[in-house]
C-alpha cells in the first residue's frame, strides 16, 4: 500500500492508493477542519454514497485502522459540511470552495462544459463588486452617522434658542 501526504485547501491530508484508485484517510481531513470526528464518522459510514472502506495503515511502528473514501468523493463530502461548524481559520476557505463547486456544477449542467479559469474570473469579479459595495455602504454609514451628529447639534442649538426666547417673553 502506497500513501502520501498532500496539501489540500491549506491542510495536509493522507492519500492512499488502493488497487489503482486514490483514497483519502478521512480522520486527517476532519481533524484538519476542526470538526468532531464521531458525527462525521457516523455520517460517512451510514451512507453507502461515500464508498467508505477501512484500511490498515502503519503509524509509529504500529498498524492502525483508518476510515477512507475515494478521493473523487471527497469534493461532494466537503459540499455537505456546514461552514459554521469548521474551525474559524478554515471557514472562509470552505465557503469559497463550496461557492466554486456551486459555480462548477451550474456551468456543467447549463452548458455541459466546465472552464475553471472562467469560474475563477467570475468569482474574482463578484468579490470585487462585493468589496466596492461594502465600501459604498461604509461611506454611506459614515455619512449617516455624521448627519445624526449634525442633526443632534442643530436640535440642541435650536432648543437653546427657544429657551432664551421663552425667558425673554416672560421677563
Amino acid at each position: 500500500m502506497e500513501y502520501l501526504n498532500v496539501n489540500f485547501l491549506g491542510s495536509e491530508i493522507v492519500v492512499i492508493d488502493c488497487d489503482g484508485e486514490p483514497y483519502v484517510a478521512m480522520r486527517t481531513v476532519v481533524d484538519g477542519m476542526g470538526l468532531a470526528w464521531q458525527p462525521q464518522h457516523r455520517k460517512l459510514t451510514s451512507d453507502q454514497r461515500w464508498g467508505v472502506i477501512k484500511m490498515m495503515m502503519p503509524t509509529n511502528g504500529d498498524a492502525q485502522e483508518v476510515c477512507c473514501i475515494p478521493l473523487r468523493k471527497l469534493f461532494g463530502w466537503l459540499m455537505s459540511i456546514s461552514a459554521n461548524k469548521v474551525a474559524a481559520d478554515k471557514k472562509q476557505t470552505i465557503i469559497r470552495y463550496q461557492q466554486e463547486c456551486d459555480d462548477v456544477l451550474w456551468q456543467y449542467w447549463t452548458t455541459g462544459i466546465v472552464n475553471r479559469e472562467k469560474i475563477l474570473q467570475e468569482m474574482e469579479l463578484l468579490k470585487k463588486h462585493q468589496a466596492e459595495s461594502e465600501a459604498r455602504g461604509s461611506a454611506a454609514g459614515r455619512a449617516l452617522y455624521q448627519r445624526k451628529l449634525e442633526k443632534r447639534q442643530l436640535e440642541m442649538q435650536l432648543a437653546t434658542i427657544n429657551q432664551l426666547d421663552l425667558f425673554q417673553k416672560t421677563a
